[in-house]
């Protein structure tokens, strides 16, 4: 095991951190206020290192789709990390909804069953691709994996700023939609992972 993983908290996206200075810059205040994944970065379903760090979305059962983050082994994982404000999930009957803002009401969830203290999110639907890049330093790197919604790769569009136009267009489609069924997408899953 590689020393990160030992002396670091791991999870998979910006706001699902348990403790102050969790993110993955290490300068949040509170409990679900970190900026970026501090789980080993991972394109898809089964590539996790640890414990916690599968994202999800297209490859795994119904029934994992709908605990993003919370395998419970290596190679347990549903997806990628980080996952990215247009992840959604590609099956089942949360198909085409946010596994981020999912992610994000299971973490607030058992946070509040436990009387412990979150934060807001630094960004409410979770982290852009841009926003990742500009955090960690890097120009232009994709942080997407499967099940993105807007993906620039499955495309037709040639141009690449009418492209990336309609990707943004149905990415906020995406995840008003995911808010607004957010209550639904919580229903269709059992309560505990255990």
């Amino acid at each position: 095991m590689s020393s990160e993983l030992a002396t670091r908290e791991l999870h998979t996206c910006m706001g699902l951190n348990s403790c102050q200075n969790a993110g993955y810059s290490g300068k949040n205040e509170c409990a679900g206020m970190g900026d970026c994944a501090t789980a080993v970065s991972h394109p898809c379903h089964t590539l996790n290192a640890c414990k916690g760090q599968g994202g999800c979305g297209i490859f795994g059962t119904t029934e994992e789709l709908c605990y993003p983050g919370e395998n419970v082994c290596r190679y347990q994982g549903s997806c990628g990390v980080p996952i990215l404000n247009s992840r959604f999930m590609a099956q089942g009957p949360n198909k085409g909804r946010s596994v981020w803002l999912l992610a994000r009401a299971r973490f607030e969830i058992k946070r509040t069953k436990n009387g412990e203290e979150i934060g807001n999110s630094p960004l409410p639907f979770g982290p852009t691709e841009e926003f990742v890049n500009n955090l960690r330093g890097t120009t232009g790197k994709d942080y997407s994996s499967c099940a993105q919604s807007g993906n620039r790769a499955c495309s037709y569009i040639n141009d690449k700023i009418e492209r990336k136009i309609a990707a943004d267009i149905r990415v906020a489609a995406m995840e008003v939609k995911s808010k607004l069924l957010l209550p639904e997408t919580l229903l269709t899953c059992p309560k505990d992972n255990e």
